[in-house]
Protein backbone atom coordinates (compact mmCIF):
# COMPACT_ATOMS: atom_id res chain seq x y z
CA UNK A 1 0.00 0.00 0.00
CA UNK A 2 1.40 3.39 -0.99
CA UNK A 3 2.33 5.77 1.89
CA UNK A 4 -0.10 8.45 0.67
CA UNK A 5 -3.06 6.07 0.64
CA UNK A 6 -2.05 4.62 4.01
CA UNK A 7 -1.89 8.14 5.45
CA UNK A 8 -5.32 9.00 4.03
CA UNK A 9 -6.85 5.83 5.48
CA UNK A 10 -5.44 6.59 8.94
CA UNK A 11 -6.64 10.20 8.68
CA UNK A 12 -10.15 9.21 7.57
CA UNK A 13 -10.50 6.52 10.25
CA UNK A 14 -9.31 8.96 12.92
CA UNK A 15 -11.68 11.69 11.73
CA UNK A 16 -14.62 9.25 11.61
CA UNK A 17 -13.89 8.04 15.12
CA UNK A 18 -13.59 11.57 16.44
CA UNK A 19 -16.93 12.52 14.89
CA UNK A 20 -18.67 9.55 16.44
CA UNK A 21 -16.95 9.66 19.81
CA UNK A 22 -19.52 9.58 22.56
CA UNK A 23 -19.17 12.24 25.22
CA UNK A 24 -20.96 11.81 28.50
CA UNK A 25 -21.53 13.82 31.67
CA UNK A 26 -21.12 10.87 34.02
CA UNK A 27 -19.35 11.69 37.31
CA UNK A 28 -16.26 10.01 35.97
CA UNK A 29 -16.13 12.42 33.03
CA UNK A 30 -15.83 11.61 29.34
CA UNK A 31 -15.99 7.96 28.31
CA UNK A 32 -12.58 7.02 26.99
CA UNK A 33 -12.28 5.35 23.56
CA UNK A 34 -10.95 2.18 25.20
CA UNK A 35 -13.93 2.00 27.57
CA UNK A 36 -16.33 2.70 24.72
CA UNK A 37 -14.73 -0.06 22.67
CA UNK A 38 -15.04 -2.51 25.58
CA UNK A 39 -18.69 -1.57 26.12
CA UNK A 40 -19.44 -2.02 22.41
CA UNK A 41 -17.73 -5.40 22.34
CA UNK A 42 -19.64 -6.49 25.42
CA UNK A 43 -22.95 -5.38 23.87
CA UNK A 44 -22.13 -7.27 20.68
CA UNK A 45 -21.34 -10.47 22.55
CA UNK A 46 -24.49 -10.19 24.64
CA UNK A 47 -26.73 -9.45 21.63
CA UNK A 48 -25.36 -12.25 19.46
CA UNK A 49 -25.28 -14.63 22.43
CA UNK A 50 -28.94 -13.97 23.34
CA UNK A 51 -30.15 -14.54 19.78
CA UNK A 52 -28.19 -17.75 19.26
CA UNK A 53 -29.21 -18.98 22.71
CA UNK A 54 -32.89 -18.78 21.82
CA UNK A 55 -32.26 -20.24 18.36
CA UNK A 56 -30.40 -23.15 19.94
CA UNK A 57 -33.14 -23.55 22.53
CA UNK A 58 -35.83 -23.85 19.86
CA UNK A 59 -33.73 -26.34 17.91
CA UNK A 60 -33.27 -28.42 21.06
CA UNK A 61 -36.96 -28.31 21.95
CA UNK A 62 -38.11 -29.20 18.43
CA UNK A 63 -35.37 -31.71 17.70
CA UNK A 64 -37.76 -34.69 17.33
CA UNK A 65 -39.77 -32.78 14.70
CA UNK A 66 -36.58 -31.64 12.98
CA UNK A 67 -35.15 -35.12 12.51
CA UNK A 68 -38.55 -36.51 11.47
CA UNK A 69 -39.01 -33.89 8.76
CA UNK A 70 -38.76 -34.96 5.14
CA UNK A 71 -35.26 -33.64 4.38
CA UNK A 72 -33.59 -33.87 0.98
CA UNK A 73 -30.64 -32.54 -0.97
CA UNK A 74 -31.23 -31.20 -4.47
CA UNK A 75 -28.26 -30.08 -6.58
CA UNK A 76 -30.42 -28.18 -9.12
CA UNK A 77 -32.02 -26.08 -6.37
CA UNK A 78 -28.57 -25.51 -4.81
CA UNK A 79 -27.12 -24.27 -8.10
CA UNK A 80 -30.17 -22.05 -8.67
CA UNK A 81 -29.78 -20.60 -5.18
CA UNK A 82 -26.11 -19.86 -5.81
CA UNK A 83 -26.93 -18.11 -9.10
CA UNK A 84 -29.72 -16.02 -7.61
CA UNK A 85 -27.80 -15.05 -4.47
CA UNK A 86 -24.75 -14.27 -6.58
CA UNK A 87 -26.92 -12.11 -8.83
CA UNK A 88 -28.00 -10.19 -5.71
CA UNK A 89 -24.41 -9.31 -4.81
CA UNK A 90 -23.53 -8.42 -8.39
CA UNK A 91 -26.67 -6.32 -8.64
CA UNK A 92 -25.93 -4.39 -5.46
CA UNK A 93 -22.31 -3.83 -6.49
CA UNK A 94 -23.40 -2.62 -9.93
CA UNK A 95 -26.00 -0.37 -8.30
CA UNK A 96 -23.27 1.52 -6.47
CA UNK A 97 -21.31 1.91 -9.71
CA UNK A 98 -24.46 3.27 -11.39
CA UNK A 99 -24.80 5.85 -8.61
CA UNK A 100 -21.16 6.90 -9.13
CA UNK A 101 -21.80 7.11 -12.87
CA UNK A 102 -24.77 9.39 -12.35
CA UNK A 103 -22.55 11.53 -10.12
CA UNK A 104 -20.30 11.93 -13.18
CA UNK A 105 -17.61 9.63 -11.82
CA UNK A 106 -17.74 6.54 -14.04
CA UNK A 107 -15.47 3.73 -12.88
CA UNK A 108 -14.50 0.71 -15.02
CA UNK A 109 -16.71 -2.25 -14.13
CA UNK A 110 -14.03 -4.70 -13.02
CA UNK A 111 -12.10 -2.30 -10.76
CA UNK A 112 -15.42 -1.04 -9.34
CA UNK A 113 -16.55 -4.57 -8.53
CA UNK A 114 -13.16 -5.25 -6.99
CA UNK A 115 -13.53 -2.27 -4.63
CA UNK A 116 -17.13 -3.10 -3.68
CA UNK A 117 -16.52 -6.79 -3.00
CA UNK A 118 -13.25 -6.25 -1.15
CA UNK A 119 -14.88 -3.65 1.11
CA UNK A 120 -17.69 -6.13 1.71
CA UNK A 121 -15.36 -8.16 3.93
CA UNK A 122 -15.25 -5.22 6.37
CA UNK A 123 -18.98 -5.65 7.08
CA UNK A 124 -18.03 -8.03 9.86
CA UNK A 125 -16.59 -5.06 11.75
CA UNK A 126 -19.47 -3.41 13.69
CA UNK A 127 -20.85 -0.09 12.47
CA UNK A 128 -19.74 -0.49 8.82
CA UNK A 129 -17.15 2.27 9.36
CA UNK A 130 -14.27 0.28 7.92
CA UNK A 131 -16.42 -0.84 4.99
CA UNK A 132 -17.13 2.79 4.07
CA UNK A 133 -13.57 3.96 4.73
CA UNK A 134 -12.10 1.10 2.71
CA UNK A 135 -14.41 1.74 -0.21
CA UNK A 136 -13.68 5.47 -0.21
CA UNK A 137 -9.92 5.01 -0.15
CA UNK A 138 -9.81 2.18 -2.68
CA UNK A 139 -11.98 4.01 -5.22
CA UNK A 140 -10.10 7.32 -4.94
CA UNK A 141 -7.24 6.29 -7.32
CA UNK A 142 -9.89 5.95 -10.05
CA UNK A 143 -10.68 9.64 -9.93
CA UNK A 144 -13.51 9.60 -7.37
CA UNK A 145 -13.01 12.26 -4.64
CA UNK A 146 -13.77 11.36 -1.03
CA UNK A 147 -16.89 13.53 -0.82
CA UNK A 148 -18.37 12.05 -3.98
CA UNK A 149 -17.75 8.46 -2.85
CA UNK A 150 -19.11 9.16 0.65
CA UNK A 151 -22.24 10.66 -0.89
CA UNK A 152 -22.63 7.66 -3.19
CA UNK A 153 -22.49 5.29 -0.19
CA UNK A 154 -25.09 7.38 1.66
CA UNK A 155 -27.34 7.29 -1.41
CA UNK A 156 -26.80 3.54 -1.71
CA UNK A 157 -27.94 3.00 1.90
CA UNK A 158 -30.99 5.24 1.44
CA UNK A 159 -32.04 3.49 -1.77
CA UNK A 160 -31.48 0.03 -0.27
CA UNK A 161 -33.61 0.91 2.76
CA UNK A 162 -36.45 2.44 0.72
CA UNK A 163 -36.50 -0.44 -1.78
CA UNK A 164 -36.34 -3.01 1.03
CA UNK A 165 -39.35 -1.46 2.78
CA UNK A 166 -41.21 -1.38 -0.54
CA UNK A 167 -40.61 -5.05 -1.37
CA UNK A 168 -41.71 -6.06 2.12
CA UNK A 169 -44.90 -4.02 1.78
CA UNK A 170 -45.71 -5.35 -1.70
CA UNK A 171 -44.91 -9.02 -0.95
CA UNK A 172 -46.81 -9.49 2.31
CA UNK A 173 -50.36 -8.83 1.01
CA UNK A 174 -49.91 -11.64 -1.53
CA UNK A 175 -49.23 -14.19 1.21
CA UNK A 176 -52.49 -16.15 1.65
CA UNK A 177 -52.02 -16.77 5.38
CA UNK A 178 -51.68 -13.06 6.10
CA UNK A 179 -54.71 -12.25 3.98
CA UNK A 180 -56.78 -14.52 6.20
CA UNK A 181 -55.29 -12.95 9.32
CA UNK A 182 -56.14 -9.34 8.52
CA UNK A 183 -58.31 -7.61 5.95
CA UNK A 184 -56.43 -4.32 6.32
CA UNK A 185 -53.10 -5.79 5.22
CA UNK A 186 -53.48 -4.05 1.87
CA UNK A 187 -52.89 -0.75 3.63
CA UNK A 188 -49.15 -1.52 3.58
CA UNK A 189 -49.26 -0.75 -0.14
CA UNK A 190 -49.10 2.88 0.94
CA UNK A 191 -45.43 2.27 1.75
CA UNK A 192 -44.07 2.27 -1.87
CA UNK A 193 -45.29 5.76 -2.80
CA UNK A 194 -44.17 7.08 0.59
CA UNK A 195 -40.73 5.52 0.09
CA UNK A 196 -40.39 7.18 -3.31
CA UNK A 197 -41.47 10.55 -1.91
CA UNK A 198 -38.87 10.24 0.87
CA UNK A 199 -36.16 9.86 -1.79
CA UNK A 200 -36.97 13.24 -3.33
CA UNK A 201 -34.02 15.64 -2.85
CA UNK A 202 -36.08 18.13 -0.84
CA UNK A 203 -37.21 15.41 1.61
CA UNK A 204 -34.02 13.35 1.65
CA UNK A 205 -31.96 16.43 2.40
CA UNK A 206 -33.88 17.07 5.62
CA UNK A 207 -35.47 13.88 6.95
CA UNK A 208 -33.00 11.41 5.46
CA UNK A 209 -29.92 13.27 6.65
CA UNK A 210 -31.39 13.58 10.13
CA UNK A 211 -31.76 9.79 10.24
CA UNK A 212 -28.21 9.31 8.91
CA UNK A 213 -26.85 11.56 11.65
CA UNK A 214 -28.69 9.57 14.31
CA UNK A 215 -27.19 6.35 12.94
CA UNK A 216 -23.74 7.92 12.73
CA UNK A 217 -23.67 7.62 8.94
CA UNK A 218 -22.40 10.11 6.36
CA UNK A 219 -25.01 12.62 5.21
CA UNK A 220 -25.96 13.48 1.63
CA UNK A 221 -24.95 16.93 0.44
CA UNK A 222 -25.26 16.52 -3.34
CA UNK A 223 -28.41 15.08 -4.87
CA UNK A 224 -29.13 13.10 -8.00
CA UNK A 225 -32.02 14.06 -10.31
CA UNK A 226 -35.22 12.55 -9.00
CA UNK A 227 -35.84 10.55 -12.18
CA UNK A 228 -32.46 8.82 -11.73
CA UNK A 229 -33.25 8.07 -8.10
CA UNK A 230 -36.59 6.48 -9.00
CA UNK A 231 -34.97 4.33 -11.71
CA UNK A 232 -32.26 3.07 -9.32
CA UNK A 233 -34.92 2.54 -6.65
CA UNK A 234 -36.84 0.08 -8.86
CA UNK A 235 -33.52 -1.51 -9.83
CA UNK A 236 -32.84 -2.33 -6.17
CA UNK A 237 -36.43 -3.55 -5.69
CA UNK A 238 -35.85 -6.10 -8.45
CA UNK A 239 -32.74 -7.48 -6.78
CA UNK A 240 -34.47 -7.74 -3.39
CA UNK A 241 -37.00 -9.99 -5.10
CA UNK A 242 -34.11 -11.98 -6.60
CA UNK A 243 -32.71 -12.35 -3.09
CA UNK A 244 -35.98 -13.77 -1.81
CA UNK A 245 -36.16 -16.23 -4.68
CA UNK A 246 -32.61 -17.28 -3.82
CA UNK A 247 -33.74 -18.05 -0.27
CA UNK A 248 -36.70 -20.01 -1.62
CA UNK A 249 -34.33 -22.06 -3.81
CA UNK A 250 -32.08 -22.69 -0.81
CA UNK A 251 -35.05 -23.88 1.25
CA UNK A 252 -36.03 -26.31 -1.49
CA UNK A 253 -32.45 -27.57 -1.60
CA UNK A 254 -32.89 -29.24 1.79
CA UNK A 255 -36.67 -29.61 2.20
CA UNK A 256 -40.03 -28.90 0.56
CA UNK A 257 -41.58 -25.44 0.58
CA UNK A 258 -44.90 -24.52 -1.05
CA UNK A 259 -45.11 -21.88 -3.76
CA UNK A 260 -47.74 -20.14 -1.66
CA UNK A 261 -44.96 -19.26 0.80
CA UNK A 262 -42.90 -17.37 -1.80
CA UNK A 263 -44.24 -13.93 -0.67
CA UNK A 264 -43.15 -14.39 2.97
CA UNK A 265 -39.74 -15.68 1.85
CA UNK A 266 -39.28 -12.70 -0.50
CA UNK A 267 -40.23 -10.33 2.34
CA UNK A 268 -37.82 -12.06 4.74
CA UNK A 269 -34.64 -11.10 2.86
CA UNK A 270 -35.10 -7.28 2.86
CA UNK A 271 -36.64 -7.39 6.34
CA UNK A 272 -33.56 -9.18 7.72
CA UNK A 273 -31.26 -6.64 6.06
CA UNK A 274 -33.32 -3.66 7.22
CA UNK A 275 -33.37 -4.93 10.82
CA UNK A 276 -29.62 -5.52 10.81
CA UNK A 277 -29.08 -1.91 9.68
CA UNK A 278 -31.07 -0.67 12.68
CA UNK A 279 -29.00 -2.92 14.97
CA UNK A 280 -25.73 -1.74 13.41
CA UNK A 281 -23.84 -2.69 16.56
CA UNK A 282 -23.96 -6.29 15.34
CA UNK A 283 -21.17 -7.13 12.83
CA UNK A 284 -22.78 -7.93 9.47
CA UNK A 285 -26.10 -8.32 11.29
CA UNK A 286 -24.78 -11.45 13.02
CA UNK A 287 -27.55 -12.84 15.20
CA UNK A 288 -30.04 -10.17 14.11
CA UNK A 289 -30.64 -11.56 10.63
CA UNK A 290 -30.85 -15.10 11.98
CA UNK A 291 -33.48 -13.99 14.48
CA UNK A 292 -35.57 -12.34 11.74
CA UNK A 293 -35.30 -15.37 9.45
CA UNK A 294 -36.23 -17.72 12.29
CA UNK A 295 -39.32 -15.65 13.10
CA UNK A 296 -40.61 -15.04 9.57
CA UNK A 297 -39.82 -18.48 8.13
CA UNK A 298 -41.52 -20.13 11.11
CA UNK A 299 -44.78 -19.23 9.34
CA UNK A 300 -43.62 -21.10 6.22
CA UNK A 301 -42.04 -24.14 7.88
CA UNK A 302 -44.71 -24.21 10.62
CA UNK A 303 -42.02 -25.26 13.08
CA UNK A 304 -39.81 -22.84 15.04
CA UNK A 305 -36.98 -25.36 15.40
CA UNK A 306 -36.80 -26.03 11.66
CA UNK A 307 -36.92 -22.29 10.94
CA UNK A 308 -34.12 -21.64 13.47
CA UNK A 309 -31.91 -24.37 11.98
CA UNK A 310 -32.54 -23.02 8.49
CA UNK A 311 -31.71 -19.47 9.62
CA UNK A 312 -28.26 -20.64 10.72
CA UNK A 313 -27.85 -22.52 7.44
CA UNK A 314 -28.67 -19.32 5.52
CA UNK A 315 -25.88 -17.47 7.30
CA UNK A 316 -23.39 -20.22 6.42
CA UNK A 317 -24.53 -20.33 2.78
CA UNK A 318 -24.50 -16.55 2.27
CA UNK A 319 -21.02 -16.29 3.80
CA UNK A 320 -19.74 -18.95 1.40
CA UNK A 321 -21.25 -17.08 -1.55
CA UNK A 322 -19.70 -13.79 -0.41
CA UNK A 323 -16.27 -15.38 -0.10
CA UNK A 324 -16.65 -17.10 -3.46
CA UNK A 325 -17.55 -13.91 -5.31
CA UNK A 326 -14.81 -11.92 -3.58
CA UNK A 327 -12.31 -14.56 -4.69
CA UNK A 328 -13.68 -14.63 -8.26
CA UNK A 329 -13.62 -10.86 -8.69
CA UNK A 330 -10.16 -10.53 -7.15
CA UNK A 331 -8.86 -13.30 -9.41
CA UNK A 332 -10.31 -11.60 -12.51
CA UNK A 333 -8.69 -8.32 -11.48
CA UNK A 334 -5.32 -10.00 -11.06
CA UNK A 335 -5.63 -11.64 -14.48
CA UNK A 336 -7.15 -8.85 -16.59
CA UNK A 337 -7.04 -5.51 -14.78
CA UNK A 338 -4.64 -2.76 -15.85
CA UNK A 339 -4.33 -0.15 -13.11
CA UNK A 340 -5.66 3.31 -13.90
CA UNK A 341 -3.64 6.33 -12.85
CA UNK A 342 -4.99 8.48 -10.01
CA UNK A 343 -7.49 11.17 -11.10
CA UNK A 344 -7.67 9.55 -14.55
CA UNK A 345 -11.46 9.41 -14.55
CA UNK A 346 -13.83 12.32 -13.92
CA UNK A 347 -13.68 14.97 -11.24
CA UNK A 348 -11.48 17.98 -10.68
CA UNK A 349 -8.48 17.14 -8.46
CA UNK A 350 -8.87 20.58 -6.86
CA UNK A 351 -12.55 19.99 -6.10
CA UNK A 352 -12.76 17.64 -3.07
CA UNK A 353 -16.48 17.21 -3.59
CA UNK A 354 -15.97 16.01 -7.12
CA UNK A 355 -19.12 17.68 -8.36
CA UNK A 356 -17.75 21.07 -9.31
CA UNK A 357 -20.52 23.06 -7.62
CA UNK A 358 -20.76 25.60 -4.83
CA UNK A 359 -20.10 23.56 -1.66
CA UNK A 360 -22.48 25.69 0.33
CA UNK A 361 -25.53 24.92 -1.84
CA UNK A 362 -26.51 21.24 -2.01
CA UNK A 363 -28.74 20.49 -5.00
CA UNK A 364 -29.54 17.87 -7.57
CA UNK A 365 -26.93 17.25 -10.22
CA UNK A 366 -28.05 18.49 -13.59
CA UNK A 367 -31.21 20.07 -12.18
CA UNK A 368 -32.31 23.15 -10.38
CA UNK A 369 -32.36 22.85 -6.58
CA UNK A 370 -35.39 20.90 -5.49
CA UNK A 371 -36.22 19.85 -9.04
CA UNK A 372 -37.80 16.47 -9.60
CA UNK A 373 -35.78 15.93 -12.78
Amino acid sequence: MRPAIRHNIVELVYTSRRRRQVRSTFPGGIISPRTKKSLRLGAQIILVGIVFYFLGKKIWQDWPEIISRDWQFSYPWLVLSFILMGALYMGHASGWLIILWRFRHPVPILPGLYVWFKSLLARYVPGNVLMVVGRVMMIEPYGVPKRASLTSVAYEQALLAASAATVIAVALPFWPKLQNFSQVIWLVLLVPPLAIVCLHPSVLGKVGNAVFRKLGRETIEEFLPFRDVVAIFFYYCFFWIVSGLGLFAMANTVTKMDLSDVPIVIASAPLAWLTSVLFFISPSGLGVREGVYAYTLDFAFENAGVASAFAILIRFWQTLIEIAFVAIVMALVKIRHVKIKPQAIGGDPEDPRGIGENPGEPHAIGDNPGSDG
